[in-house]
């Protein structure tokens, strides 16, 4: 995710290469995906006891986002993140259909984006 935001895309196209990437890594590495996001690890998230590693990518997201979100609020960065990984985790369980993955995810930016005033 850091390599898609490092050139500096701003407002939505911030938001769109770091949902772009967060979902090709999903894609192109199922097993370390569900390792890291689906089955219980015993790592907490959120908490002081997070291991570096997992608070630098979290980081990534609120570096990115933080333009648009406003005043920092970690609500805000959770949800963001929560909604693009349960739209990546049920689309990949095919709950949610497949074909439909590229406007959903659109959808999302353009909402994130929109808080910005620049979506």
């Amino acid at each position: 995710m850091r390599e898609a935001v490092a050139n500096g895309p701003r407002g939505r196209a911030a938001v769109a290469a770091l949902t772009d990437a967060y979902v090709d890594f999903a894609e192109r590495n199922p097993a370390l995906y569900d390792a890291m996001f689906l089955l219980d690890t015993g790592l907490p998230f959120a908490d002081e006891a997070t291991p570096a590693p997992l608070r630098e990518a979290f980081e990534t997201l609120v570096d990115t986002l933080g333009d648009i979100a406003g005043p920092a609020d970690p609500a805000l960065f959770e949800i963001f993140w929560s909604a693009l990984h349960g739209l990546v985790s049920l689309t990949r369980s095919g709950r949610l259909p497949r074909q439909e993955a590229s406007r959903r995810l659109g959808v999302l930016v353009d909402r994130f984006a929109e808080r910005g005033g620049d979506g």
